[in-house]
């Protein structure tokens, strides 16, 4: 057994775990096109999000820094908020304020409420490391922002224009520069059938929605969720975001090569 590992046993036992301290993502020199852009995959809970993500992730690897790296470095140098300048730190406030307030309003348990926050404030940090560090490629996103907290996207654009102006907003045209999205969808039936399947695997898991509430309670949750993705997807266009709706019953390869010409077209900024 290596010394870290014997070491990270005893220390555990008195409370203390070590970590490995994660890759530093300025440190590579080598600027890819994608420098600067973000990707995100959206849609319903249970839709496939994560098995496509997998599929895809090979075929993306030494071009795009993925959520996960960005994650693990972000939370290691601490809050990345400080980064942020003060009208993008009261916009980004604004949405924490939120999600907080979605959150504990919810039907969970005390402990799950604090850990889907704790959750979600990792997210934002993670994104906002990314788009206020010079890293040297962009982010493809298994699961960021624009799905996390869509819904309280969608609040601060609704409360932006209560007096029917439609309007842009700075905040959010900030937000969304260089950020483009894929819109991941399928029947309500299917992705029924794949939250069964997920929660047979990993009974209890945190995105096990059956085990924290019935099917009926399941379903309306994705018919609020496609409606909420459905709304976005509107103000994103109205932002100018480039998006791709992709069908997740069609097949895997098909859907692989449109992601693929998809992020070429959004790194080369030009239409075929």
């Amino acid at each position: 057994m290596q010394l870290t590992s014997l070491l990270n046993k005893l220390l555990i036992t008195n409370g203390v775990q070590l970590s490995k301290i994660p890759k530093d993502l300025t440190t590579d020199k080598h600027q890819r096109p994608s420098v600067g852009h973000i990707i995100e995959l959206i849609g319903p809970s249970g839709v496939g999000k994560t098995y496509f993500y997998n599929h895809l992730r090979s075929e993306l690897e030494g071009g795009w820094y993925f959520r996960q790296d960005v994650k693990k470095i972000s939370n290691y140098h601490g809050s990345s908020f400080s980064l942020l300048q003060e009208k993008d730190a009261l916009f980004i406030e604004c949405l924490l304020k939120k999600k907080y307030e979605n959150v504990f309003l919810g039907k969970e348990t005390l402990q799950r409420k604090v850990s889907l926050h704790e959750f979600f404030v990792k997210e934002i940090a993670a994104d906002v490391y990314f788009r206020h560090t010079k890293l040297a490629r962009g982010l493809f996103s298994d699961e960021g922002v624009t799905h996390n907290f869509s819904k309280e996207l969608l609040w601060y654009h609704e409360k932006l224009n209560e007096n029917g102006e439609n309007k842009l907003h700075t905040e959010l045209q900030r937000f969304f520069e260089n950020r483009s999205v894929l819109m991941y969808d399928a029947p309500t039936t299917q992705i029924i059938k794949n939250l069964k399947a997920r929660s047979s695997q990993k009974p209890g898991a945190g995105n096990d929605w059956f085990y924290y509430a019935g099917e009926k309670e399941v379903t309306e949750f994705i018919e609020r969720s496609k409606k909420s993705k459905r709304k976005i997807l509107s103000v994103l266009q109205r932002y100018d975001v480039d998006v791709l709706v992709l069908d997740a019953t069609e097949d895997i390869n098909i859907n692989k090569k449109k992601v693929l010409e998809f992020c070429s077209y959004v790194v080369s900024g030009k239409k075929e």
